[in-house]
């Protein structure tokens, strides 16, 4: 038979599952204090997992539901909290990171806004005041960067 032999103990120590918690720990000592948390407590959920017990055994389990509305924006919404910083079409597009042809779209009628862009403008009306903060940092920090060129 011509050919290279495998080497059964490099093969053995690329595979992860393969690794005992003794190849690991010569690892883990290189790393930070949190590290070395977050590598024994995945080493205790894999132990877990494979002794085949409830999880629920062994560990706090909680189950959460988020129900994340997201509310249809018509145009006159979008109108609305674009008003809400009496921006003009194109800064607002600017805001949303969006072309400034897709707020006209959107206050037209023409298209809905995506999911995406309705929960961030659902953001700015939750709290405009923090988003006229922002929007006034961030117009302050490019003003002066322009400034220095």
């Amino acid at each position: 038979m011509m050919g290279k032999g495998v080497d059964r103990k490099t093969k053995e120590s690329r595979d992860p599952s393969k690794r005992s918690v003794s190849s690991r720990s010569s690892a883990t000592e290189k790393i930070s204090p949190a590290g070395s948390k977050i590598v024994a407590a995945f080493d205790e959920a894999i132990e877990a997992m494979r002794s085949g017990e409830p999880l629920e055994k062994r560990f706090s389990v909680r189950t959460y539901k988020a129900d994340f509305v997201c509310h249809a924006n018509g145009p006159e919404d979008v109108r609305r909290v674009r008003g809400l910083f009496g921006m003009s079409q194109a800064f607002f597009a600017r805001l949303l990171g969006v072309d400034p042809n897709t707020v006209r779209s959107w206050e037209q009628g023409t298209r809905p806004p995506r999911p995406i862009a309705r929960r961030f403008m659902g953001e700015i009306e939750g709290d405009p005041e923090y988003w006229r903060k922002r929007v006034a940092q961030s117009s302050a920090e490019s003003d002066s960067s322009y400034s220095k060129k």
